[in-house]
């Protein structure tokens, strides 16, 4: 799975939660059934544990009246915000705008090539092929001359031979 899949399946699983979340939050009867499901402790015989008066579970208490004040502030502060202005596109548009703020980061975390990169091999590549033509032409008239000059050196130890034969012979 490559990383915009990755990133395609975080925004769907983040998309569900807020649509259960909007769904209980908007619909009272399906959260006071999730209410007589979930203790309102974390652990149903804590007070008893900790000394207090045994739990009773066979009732379901309603919540202190602090956490009812923070509840009612959280549901005034979302229902103050206009869910018709709230789209796809406008999320869409601020994965798109963290992205573009976190790319360097996510390019240099986990070793990505960018178009630049790829520009910058292809003018390398075409610089060492253009290199490497160059120096096999210099080896073609390298190994050209050589055999030239392997003819003429040849020649002249064939002449010397010749000479160094008559002078013996005189």
């Amino acid at each position: 799975m490559d990383a915009t899949e990755s990133i395609a399946v975080i925004i769907l699983i983040v998309a569900i939660v807020v649509l259960v979340y909007y769904y209980l939050l908007n619909s009272p009867g399906s959260l006071d059934k999730l209410r007589s499901f979930v203790p309102t402790t974390a652990d149903a015989h804590m007070d008893e544990v900790l000394g207090g008066k045994p739990a009773d579970l066979t009732t379901t208490e309603k919540p202190k009246k602090d956490s009812e004040s923070v509840t009612k502030r959280i549901k005034v502060k979302l229902s103050d915000i206009d869910m018709a202005g709230i789209n796809t596109d406008a999320f869409s548009s601020k994965i798109d705008a963290f992205l573009d703020a976190k790319s360097d980061e996510l390019i240099k975390d986990w070793s990505l090539a960018t178009t630049s990169d790829l520009e910058d091999l292809q003018s390398k590549f075409s610089e060492t092929t253009a290199n490497v033509d160059s120096l096999e032409k210099d080896y073609l008239e390298f190994k050209k001359s050589s055999k030239e000059f392997q003819e003429v050196t040849q020649e002249k130890l064939n002449d010397l031979d010749k000479r160094i034969e008559s002078l013996e012979n005189k």
